[in-house]
């Protein structure tokens, strides 16, 4: 046990290491909007299953997105899983391209059995990501006179949630709740030149809005066996409204360099702007999942009401009602088999979303298509390995279409706890 936890601490290191470096790109340009990019919780397995979660209930899988699932874990067990996706990205607008890289961890979870009741799940995963590097040429005319403008948007940052969940379970019938501290800073950034005959300038804006507070995910589910030979399993998930404390506070400098050749340097403003609150919208999903002996199939519907939420008491114009579906299956041929091709765990699936993003009168898509597999090892761990690509915007309207190709990779590691050790 002890060697294997070194073998993670020093993996989620070696991971946050790599990750702070791999993180100066160009990332979504939609992540400028409300909270950022909002990012999905993955479990292993759903990497390649469109996404699934909501009815997913596996023994030897953390499945965050509804806290039902931790009663299903054996007892004496205990899990711990991570996991980090590699992402190219090609960016398309009217008549230019360009391509990125990103890489970014998924999350990192553990959950344990407390007794045949009782699971319990504690880790850390993503709630949205702002990362973005917009540049556009703007002018300005007055009379005869055309000043031009080169402009600059960045934005950096975005939400973490830490959570503690628990599970109960009777019967076949479990529900579950999930504590969630989310913290985090959203900063957006301009950065405004203007270089004519005898006259430059240049204005730099920052916004930055620090937010921390919590959360709570309320799930549950119920399995039961069809024809005595499907397994079936419904399940259902829900968040409230949030009200998260915020402070935003805004640094403006500007920079003059008239003909005279004096350059004048000036801190417009650098104060806290607002206390308030920046909403998380009401939320909830459904789904079931249905299992044989080598088949397993599962769809999922979630929804978030993005239209009614405030920032600081204003309700931004660019979000909208967000909602998506999901469906993936997974083939297995003998589980028990002592053939290594056999117990492998091939997947595929595949999603459709309605953003929560609203610009130019439309509201931004984003479907795809996966395909994954799950490699068991004998000493209990499983790697999921799972395929991505899908297409998010248009070109349409002026804006962005953006095509990404994602590689994740999951690991799942197993140990039993409590086990009373015998020599002859």
């Amino acid at each position: 046990m002890q060697n294997k936890i070194s073998i993670i601490i020093a993996g989620i290191l070696l991971i946050f290491t790599f990750n702070a470096k791999a993180q100066v790109n160009l990332g979504s340009s939609y992540s400028r909007f409300g909270i950022g990019e909002i990012q999905t919780v993955y479990t292993g397995r759903s990497t390649g299953m469109g996404g699934i979660a909501t009815g997913l209930r596996m023994p030897y899988e953390i499945n965050p997105v509804n806290p039902a699932s931790y009663s299903v874990i054996p007892e004496k067990i205990f899990l711990f899983q991570t996991g980090f996706k590699l992402i190219k990205t090609d960016y398309s607008v009217t008549d230019d391209k360009i391509s990125d890289n990103d890489f970014r961890l998924n999350s990192v979870n553990a959950a344990l059995s407390i007794n045949k009741f009782w699971g319990m799940s504690f880790g850390m995963n993503p709630v949205s990501t702002v990362n973005y590097n917009i540049f556009t040429e703007d002018s300005v005319s007055v009379g005869d006179y055309t000043s031009h403008f080169n402009n600059r948007y960045i934005g950096e940052g975005g939400l973490t949630s830490v959570y503690f969940g628990n599970a109960f379970v009777f019967k076949g019938f479990s529900a579950g709740i999930n504590i969630s501290y989310i913290f985090g800073t959203l900063l957006n950034k301009v950065e405004s030149f203007l270089n004519e005959d005898g006259y430059s300038s240049f204005v730099y804006v920052e916004d930055n809005s620090k937010i921390n507070d919590f959360q709570i995910r309320y799930g549950i589910q119920y399995t039961d066996s069809l024809f005595k030979k499907i397994k079936v399993t419904a399940g259902a998930y829900f968040e409230n409204k949030t009200d998260l404390n915020a402070v935003k506070t805004k640094f403006v400098s500007e920079i003059i360099k008239p003909a005279s050749d004096i350059t004048l340097s000036d801190t417009v403003m650098n104060d806290t702007l607002s206390e308030g609150v920046v909403q998380m919208p009401l939320a909830y999903g459904v789904g079931f999942s249905a299992m044989t002996e080598k088949w397993m199939f599962g769809l999922d519907y979630r929804c978030s009401n993005w239209d009614d939420v405030l920032f600081f008491e204003e309700k931004p114009s660019s979000l909208t009602n967000s909602s998506s579906v999901s469906a993936g299956v997974e083939f297995t041929d003998n589980p028990l088999s002592k053939k290594f091709l056999k117990r492998l765990n091939w997947r595929a699936g595949g999603y459709y979303k309605n953003t929560n993003i609203f610009l130019n009168g439309t509201q931004i898509k984003d479907y795809g298509i996966n395909i994954g597999i799950g490699i068991p090892t004998k000493f209990g761990t499983k790697i999921n390995i799972g395929f991505e690509t899908g297409k998010r915007g248009t070109t349409d309207d002026n804006l962005v279409q953006e095509n990404y190709y994602v590689i994740n990779f999951n690991i799942n590691l197993m140990d039993r706890w409590f086990v009373r050790r015998r020599f002859f």
